[in-house]
């Protein structure tokens, strides 16, 4: 615990009271070590009839730009990135989806290059907007707010500074939160490395509040993985492709 807190004061003060690394930035950091990565990632979401929508997927992950996920459920899908050419089809669609990378917008290469498995994502979109400390609780020794204007975003680590909550409030006044996921059951997957087995995320939207589990399992980092996951080509037999979701559909209203 001492440990952890006099590192922490090494990330936020340097000479003259000027912040130094962020919090955030030092949580992105400890990815920057996985240069491939595959895992198992299953999702579900309770219904409002009581039923439970599954989502499953096997990813791969290598640096850089290289992508496959196979989706078994709710929908089969599979999606491919070679490193240059990003594709993606759903099962039974008429045609699929495919552009250059370097032609995708932020969101989709935030998706690409983000760690499977990790709150990279969550953590990219604070990118620019300034860190303010907050007070520490028993559960959470360290705590940041990063305030976009239109939310405020909460940021508590645990004892071993991991990412143990990620919380939107409506203010900075946090009177109101409409998001939160806790992240537990840590598995070290390289040295310093460590990814939540199980997130757990509440959602509240116009009063009505929606629930997601999601268990990543089957981890495995920096060990080689099959260049033939990452040949489009091989998967994709006889597809056609177009280069916006819109075109899929005006395709498929036109049959």
């Amino acid at each position: 615990m001492r440990a952890w807190m006099i590192g922490l004061a090494t990330w936020l003060v340097v000479a003259g009271g000027v912040q130094a690394e962020t919090v955030r930035e030092r949580l992105l950091a400890t990815y920057d070590a996985v240069q491939s990565l595959s895992c198992d990632i299953r999702r579900d979401m309770p219904l409002p009839d009581g039923e439970v929508l599954r989502m499953l997927s096997r990813v791969h992950y290598q640096r850089p730009d290289k992508l496959h996920v196979e989706n078994f459920s709710p929908i089969k899908r599979r999606t491919v990135s070679d490193g240059t050419v990003f594709r993606q089809y759903a099962q039974g669609a008429p045609k699929g989806f495919s552009r250059p990378v370097a032609d995708l917008n932020d969101e989709m290469l935030r998706n690409l290059r983000m760690v499977p498995g990790t709150a990279a994502n969550m953590l990219e979109v604070l990118e620019g907007v300034a860190e303010v400390p907050l007070e520490p609780t028993e559960a959470f020794p360290v705590r940041v707010g990063y305030d976009n204007g239109k939310s405020f975003v909460v940021l508590s680590l645990d004892d071993e500074g991991r990412l143990a909550r990620f919380e939107i409030f409506s203010s900075p006044a946090m009177t109101d939160r409409h998001t939160c996921t806790d992240f537990s059951a840590y598995q070290e997957v390289l040295p310093g490395v460590w990814i939540a087995g199980l997130q757990q995320s509440w959602v509240t939207l116009q009063g009505i509040e929606r629930t997601e589990t999601t268990r990543v399992d089957n981890l495995q980092a920096n060990e080689d993985i099959p260049a033939a996951l990452f040949d489009g080509a091989a998967f994709f037999a006889g597809v056609e492709f177009v280069d916006t979701f819109e075109k899929i559909i005006n395709s498929h209203q036109s049959d």
